[in-house]
C-alpha cells in the first residue's frame, strides 16, 4: 500500500515537471522605441494667409459657375449675350403712311431736259392723301395742274404695284391714265422699281409713244426725302421732296372730290 502511493506521487511528480518544460518562455518586454535627437535645423516661417481674399475669390467663382449653369440650362452659350431681335426696316406704304395728311415741296434734281418743260420753273407737291394697311394715295401736283395721283397698292402676294391716275379737270380719265407697274418681288425696303407691266406698254404702244415702253419708276422714302424717279434707255428724271418741312395742304386732285 505505502509503496503504491509513493509511487502515484512519483508519477504525479513526473507530470508536473512534464509540463514545466513544455511551458512556453516568458515573452519580453517591448523596447520603448528611440527618441529622434532634437532637429537642429531651422523651422521654416510661417505664411501668412488671406483669408478674406481667397473666400471673396471662392464666392466669385461659385457665382460665375452658376450664372454658367443658368446659360446652359437655357440654351445659351456661357459668357454670351442673346442676340438682339432684328428690327423689320419701314416699307414704301409704311414709310409714306408715316406723314399721312401732310404735304411736302419738292424740286426736280435731275440733270436738266427739255423733255422736262411741264416741270420746270412750276411748284412740284405731294400729299400723303390717303393711308391704308394696303395702299396709300399721293397726289402729285404740277403748280395749278391737279390731274396726277400716285396710286401704291400692296398685292397679295406681298409684291406692290404703282399706278399713274390722270384726270381732266373736269375729273374724266385722261387718255393715259392707269399706266404704271408691279415690283417683281415682294420690297425688303423702303426703295421700290416699278418696270412697265404688259396693260402700260400696250397703253403706250396704242397710243404712239413706244419708247415708254422700257419705262421703270422708283420710289424712295429716306428718314429725310420721298423721291420719284422715272428711267429707261436714254431717259432719266427725278424729283426729291422735303420730308422735315411740310407745307400747306394742297386743292383736291381732280376727279377725287368725291372722296372728300
Amino acid at each position: 500500500m505505502m509503496i503504491t502511493r509513493l509511487m502515484a506521487t512519483a508519477s504525479i511528480a513526473g507530470l508536473a515537471l512534464g509540463l514545466a518544460a513544455c511551458e512556453p518562455d516568458p515573452i519580453p518586454d517591448p523596447e520603448p522605441a528611440p527618441v529622434p535627437p532634437p532637429a537642429t535645423e531651422e523651422a521654416p516661417p510661417e505664411v501668412e494667409t488671406d483669408v478674406e481674399g481667397m473666400a471673396a475669390a471662392h464666392e466669385e467663382l461659385l457665382e460665375q459657375a452658376e450664372e454658367a449653369a443658368e446659360e446652359t440650362a437655357l440654351g445659351e452659350p456661357a459668357g454670351m449675350m442673346p442676340a438682339e431681335e432684328p428690327v423689320a426696316p419701314l416699307g414704301l406704304i409704311e414709310g409714306l403712311s408715316v406723314h399721312c395728311g401732310e404735304a411736302f415741296e419738292g424740286e426736280i434734281t435731275s440733270a436738266p431736259d427739255e423733255r422736262d418743260a411741264d416741270f420746270a420753273g412750276e411748284r412740284l407737291v405731294m400729299h400723303v392723301r390717303e393711308c391704308f394697311d394696303d395702299e396709300v394715295r399721293v397726289p402729285f401736283h404740277v403748280g395749278d395742274d391737279h390731274s396726277r395721283t400716285w396710286l401704291i397698292t400692296r398685292l397679295d402676294d406681298g409684291r406692290l404695284r404703282l399706278k399713274h391716275d390722270h384726270r381732266y379737270e373736269d375729273g374724266s380719265e385722261h387718255t393715259l391714265t392707269q399706266y404704271g407697274g408691279e415690283s417683281v418681288a415682294p420690297p425688303v425696303s423702303a426703295r421700290v422699281e416699278f418696270p412697265a407691266d404688259e396693260f402700260s406698254r400696250e397703253l403706250f404702244v396704242r397710243e404712239d409713244i413706244p419708247v415708254s415702253i422700257d419705262n421703270v419708276w422708283i420710289m424712295e422714302v429716306t428718314e429725310t426725302s420721298f423721291i420719284y424717279t422715272l428711267t429707261r434707255p436714254n431717259r432719266f428724271f427725278e424729283v426729291t421732296f422735303d420730308l422735315t418741312n411740310p407745307v400747306e395742304t394742297p386743292p383736291t386732285p381732280w376727279g377725287w372730290e368725291d372722296e372728300d
